[in-house]
């Protein structure tokens, strides 16, 4: 089974030994971000959804519009795909992450 990055958990690894993928660690070198942002989360899902093509007829060539919904503590990644090649329309659910930002209700406050 292969081993996801520690980091963003989008990107396999090289090897067991390490343990975050070669993009992050550019990311974490070149920006000093430790955290995986949202940005880079949806820029993953859109470029692999833009090298797979419509998932109705394969084309590559349909419009995008992707984002971000947070709601009840988690993080929805979607995009709308709308294709020319084939007129279909639809949405897609790429990823649901907890949102670390938002407080957790059920945590004891001191």
């Amino acid at each position: 089974m292969a081993t996801m990055c520690k980091r963003c958990s989008l990107r396999e690894v090289d090897s067991e030994l390490k343990q975050i993928c070669s993009i992050c660690i550019l990311k974490m070198r070149l920006d000093k971000q430790s955290q995986v942002s949202d940005d880079e989360i949806l820029s993953h899902h859109v470029l692999k959804r833009v090298q797979e093509g419509c998932r109705e007829c394969k084309s590559k060539a349909f419009a995008y519009e992707a984002g971000v919904k947070q709601e009840n503590g988690l993080k929805w990644f979607i995009i709308l795909v709308d294709c020319g090649a084939c007129g279909k329309a639809y949405e897609e659910i790429m990823e649901i992450r907890i949102d670390t930002n938002e407080p957790n209700k059920y945590e004891e406050s001191e």
